[in-house]
């Protein structure tokens, strides 16, 4: 079986190692990028089954670079990261399929993680079901 992939963008390189590593011990192939224009170019040159990204980035913050996806016919699972207050990210909070709010739980993360993955894969399989 093909190893899912995943998108992970984070301005913080420590942070984004780290969630790099566990997202390889999941048993995902991962791409890292630091803003939302890297998010941009690695998106538009490569294919991911999911994305992670902070939502406060230098250059383009993650909300406008899925906005532009989305813009551009973007349909994959985007899960958020932020540090910001809930009241601050209000306006935002439907570009998204799910906002964890840092500092995270892994565990949770890659749980909902696998999760919407798995019913991704269900939808497409119910999609190419010859009756």
């Amino acid at each position: 079986m093909i190893k899912k992939r995943i998108l992970i963008a984070d301005d913080d390189p420590s942070f984004l190692q780290l969630l790099a590593i566990k997202a390889i011990k999941e048993g995902y192939d991962v791409e890292g990028v630091q803003d939302g224009i890297e998010l941009l170019h690695k998106f538009v040159n490569d294919k991911f089954d999911l994305i992670i990204t902070d939502l406060m980035m230098s250059h383009l913050n993650g909300a406008s670079a899925v906005e532009i996806l989305k813009l551009h016919g973007c349909k994959i699972p985007v899960v958020a990261l932020t540090a910001k207050d809930r009241s601050e990210i209000y306006a935002v909070t439907d570009t998204f399929t799910k906002i964890f709010h840092k500092p995270c739980s892994f565990k949770e993360l890659f749980s909902y993680v696998k999760s919407v993955i798995d019913i991704e894969i269900i939808a497409y399989e119910k999609q190419c079901t010859v009756v």
